[in-house]
């Protein structure tokens, strides 16, 4: 007849000895992979999420009005605070499963809210603004110039008609006030698009200072999970190898009783 306890023995010594193979040392190498993976989505996430702010300012400084974007600076700063906020929440939340199943798997009992996440650091104060380019009001005169010469074209049509010619005594305070014209309108108009361009590469520094530390601070807390969790299961896969050892030496000494 067949020894069905000497058969389940058997079959539990196999189940342990693959038990204990299984629990060497393999936990280490999953959970890099596992705070790898999750460090690719969350800079993802921050990428994403940043574009978009990118995109929805550069909106901004091309159709919003002055005090709009006296204040987009400001706006963008704390968007980027918001994001932060939202991918580190986001990182947590996404980490603790996996990370809950290796630790089941090794046997480490966690209580709820294991593990705990290192806490996140918001993003600094913005980079300084940096000083506005010297040569613009020089640039802004000689535009304006240019086109008070191109303003002045029609009046100097006007001797073909038989008028005075624009540099007569006549029209010489009309032609001084088109070439005064033109060179206001063109130094508005340059002013005018230096100070969206200003505000659009300030607004540009901002952002990429925050993708600097949004991902400077996930490399962080990453370091700081993995020392963390690492001494966690390997305490853990210590005590389950330390039981697998005591149940096959029981089996064993059941067995070489019998």
């Amino acid at each position: 007849m067949p020894d069905r306890y000497a058969d389940a023995v058997l079959a539990r010594r196999r189940e342990l000895r693959q038990l204990r193979e299984g629990l060497a040392g393999g936990h280490r190498g999953e959970l890099r992979s596992c705070l790898a993976l999750s460090r690719l989505a969350a800079a993802g996430h921050a990428a994403e999420l940043l574009a978009a702010l990118c995109r929805e300012a550069a909106e901004h400084v091309r159709r919003g009005d002055r005090a709009a974007r006296e204040a987009l600076p400001g706006r963008v700063t704390a968007a980027v605070g918001a994001i932060a906020a939202t991918v580190a929440a986001r990182w947590a939340a996404d980490l603790g499963p996996p990370l809950r199943r290796i630790a089941g798997e090794r046997g480490l009992p966690v209580e709820p809210g294991w593990p705990r996440m290192p806490a996140a650091r918001a993003p600094g104060p913005p980079p300084p603004e940096p000083a506005p380019p010297g040569p613009t009001l020089v640039a802004g005169l000689v535009e304006g110039a240019a086109l008070g010469r191109l303003a002045l074209l029609p009046l100097a049509a006007l001797p073909l008609v038989g008028l005075p010619a624009p540099g007569g005594p006549v029209l010489a305070p009309l032609t001084a006030g088109v070439a005064l014209a033109a060179l206001a309108a063109a130094a508005r108009a340059r002013f005018a698009a230096l100070r969206r361009e200003r505000l659009h590469r300030r607004v540009e520094q901002i952002i990429a200072a925050a993708a600097r530390a949004i991902e400077s601070d996930l490399d962080r807390r990453l370091v700081e999970l993995e020392l963390a969790t690492s001494a966690a299961l390997d305490a853990a896969v210590l005590r389950r190898r330390a039981a697998v050892d005591r149940e096959l030496a029981s089996l064993a000494a059941g067995s070489t009783g019998g």
